[in-house]
């Protein structure tokens, strides 16, 4: 059941003509259809698309820089393992340190490239 709904330039405007999860009319506006966002069919792909790439996930793999990727897989696979015991714990620890050990090491790295560019800038600036 579409309703009518006052926006703050007092104009009416349509909304949405779908029914939500608790049973109770939609109050979003209509966009398309008789329908919001959240309702209309057309927008299914985009609304799964749209979560998907809003996911952790998705932000986890833009920032992890791709060298890492590897090294995280292995963590992850180690810690299923411990779990399902056939990985001894001590073992997924060492794998734990030698991981952190590595991301400092890039992360000087990554510092210090920084830091020759902006010492680079400077001296081309006198």
């Amino acid at each position: 059941m579409s309703g009518k709904q006052e926006n703050p330039s007092g104009r009416q405007r349509a909304t949405c003509k779908a029914t939500r999860k608790d049973g109770q009319p939609c109050t979003a506006p209509a966009v398309m259809d008789g329908f919001c966002i959240g309702h209309c069919p057309q927008a299914t792909e985009a609304r799964r698309k749209g979560g998907r790439n809003s996911s952790r996930q998705a932000r986890l793999d833009a920032m992890l820089p791709a060298r890492l990727r590897p090294v995280l897989d292995s963590l992850e696979k180690a810690m299923s393992e411990v779990y399902s015991g056939e990985l001894d714990p001590r073992q997924a620890q060492a794998m734990s340190s030698l991981a952190r050990a590595m991301v400092v090491v890039l992360e000087v790295s990554s510092l210090e490239e920084r830091v020759r560019r902006l010492e680079e800038r400077l001296e081309a600036k006198r």
